[in-house]
């Protein structure tokens, strides 16, 4: 066996090999006609390349007559010129149904009169294998049958290219943008032709320069398809998912910012409230009944209630839209928590609660927002006097040492670790995840006696991040919670 004939050979097993797994990744897509076309395409070119590999072999002894081989290859090729011009409708813009009808009805029974024909040696002689495996003279140029094969074939795929281009052309004409797909799919045409249309010549089946070009336009229609029916969904969800992300930050955005407005408007009238009820209290508009001094201190305490969770609902929306803005100094963080305790002892009221300090005496400074720390501490306490019906809450301060990552290397650096340790209910270890989520309440009777928005733990947690703290929780049912952060601290 010749190199040429060798090489010619593995050429023709890719024409085999290639195809047919194009054809079983097709397959594997949605069920639509163009993929049952590509598929009838790709067994064609497997077929005719199967038939021709068998036609060189016959040099080797034993491998059978060259005639039943050629016949066999020509079933593949005959029925190309069909099958493309199918796809190409397919894949084209052109709708008349009668023209489409009828060019593939006049296709099917000129492929019935060409295999017909290739059954008998109407239009071929005695079929001569050269050493390179080429082909000597197996047609008669006279034969009617050899006329009408030759003609249906350069007509269908002449037709089958002439689709392809027809949008091209009219998109030349009218000066639009050709798209890339067009673009492919008339490449892949004119390959796909030319490797039929050639066939004939010596040279092409010699170097067997046809099973390459069918190997490539078959690459070229599998990649479109792919492209249009895998990779383009994909795309188009992006996009709309990326356009869906978008109008949902905005709406988010406008919320927040009608959020932030009505919660400043209440604030106005509720202080108004709150004001002019501590006057009247305070008897500077004359003495009091028992009764009315009752009903003014539940409007009083109601007052300030609401307000606590208009500030709430304000500073998350800040917080939410990046509007927040700290206003930090050097802190003495001994004389935050000394005040913190001061007020959470009005909170505890009648509880049966002992309230613990354990703070160390050499604190360094914090540089922070005065104002957010304390909300941030108060916070917790306020929390764990909610969740304690009776024992303890220690609030604990000391300086400890973290790794933190600067510059790309790891060091130490020193903060406050505070923590607010109850004896109260605890949270379940699945509840642990929603206890820091905005708007949402442990299910549990207590939680749903406890009065609020759900937004204190969210807030806080959210003021230690822009410090550069961080806050977490430790409980368990029945035994009670730690709530702890960080904040970095003055070396």
């Amino acid at each position: 066996m010749s190199l040429l004939l060798a090489i010619s050979i593995v050429i023709k097993l890719l024409g085999i090999a290639i195809p047919l797994g194009l054809a079983f990744v097709i397959l594997l897509q949605a069920r639509r006609r163009l993929n049952w076309l590509f598929c009838a395409f790709m067994f064609t070119i497997a077929w005719w390349n199967a038939g021709t590999i068998m036609m060189r072999l016959t040099l080797l002894p034993g491998m059978g007559d060259p005639n039943t081989w050629l016949r066999l290859s020509l079933v593949g090729l005959f029925a190309m010129p069909l099958i493309l011009y199918a796809m190409s409708l397919e894949g084209g813009d052109l709708t008349n149904p009668t023209f489409r009808r009828a060019t593939i009805a006049a296709g099917l029974l000129g492929l019935l009169v060409a295999w017909a024909g290739m059954l008998g040696e109407t239009y071929w002689g005695e079929v001569h294998v050269a050493s390179d495996g080429t082909i000597a003279s197996p047609y008669k140029a006279g034969a009617w049958l050899f006329i009408f094969t030759l003609t249906y074939c350069l007509a269908y795929f002449a037709l089958a290219e002439g689709v392809l281009l027809w949008p091209l052309y009219k998109a030349r004409q009218r000066g639009a943008m050709v798209e890339r797909s067009q673009l492919l799919f008339a490449l892949g045409g004119a390959l796909a032709v030319l490797g039929g249309v050639l066939t004939g010549l010596p040279i092409v089946w010699r170097y067997a320069l046809n099973s390459t070009l069918m190997i490539v336009a078959s690459l070229v229609y599998a990649y479109l398809i792919l492209e249009e029916q895998l990779l383009n969904p994909w795309r188009e969800l992006n996009r709309a998912l990326a356009a869906a992300n978008e109008k949902l930050k905005e709406a988010d955005h406008l919320k927040s910012e009608f959020v932030a407005t009505i919660s400043h408007e209440l604030r106005t009238p509720l202080n108004s409230i709150i004001g002019f009820t501590k006057l009247i209290l305070n008897e500077i508009d004359g003495p009091l009944s028992e009764l009315q001094r009752t009903d003014l201190t539940a409007i009083y305490t109601s007052s300030q209630h609401l307000l606590s969770l208009v500030n709430d609902v304000l500073d998350f929306s800040k917080i939410a839209a990046g509007k927040m803005e700290l206003h930090k100094e050097m802190l003495d963080f001994r004389e935050i928590v000394v005040g913190v305790m001061s007020t959470t002892l009005a909170l505890v009221g009648d509880k049966d609660i002992e309230l613990i300090e354990e703070v160390e005496e050499d604190l360094p400074t914090v540089y922070a927002d005065r104002v957010r720390i304390r909300q941030v501490i108060l916070n917790l306490m306020s929390n764990a006097v909610k969740f304690t019906e009776g024992g303890s809450i220690t609030l604990r301060a000391k300086r400890i040492t973290e790794e933190v990552g600067l510059d790309g290397q790891r060091r130490s650096m020193p903060f406050i670790l505070c923590s607010v340790t109850d004896t109260g209910t605890g949270i379940a270890d699945e509840d642990i995840p929603i206890v820091f989520e905005e708007f949402r309440q442990l299910d549990s009777s207590t939680s749903r006696q406890a009065e609020g928005t759900g937004l204190g733990l969210p807030i806080s947690k959210r003021l230690v991040e822009m410090h550069g703290g961080r806050l977490w929780v430790e409980s368990k049912v029945g035994m009670g919670s730690t709530f702890s952060f960080t904040l970095p601290a003055s070396s």
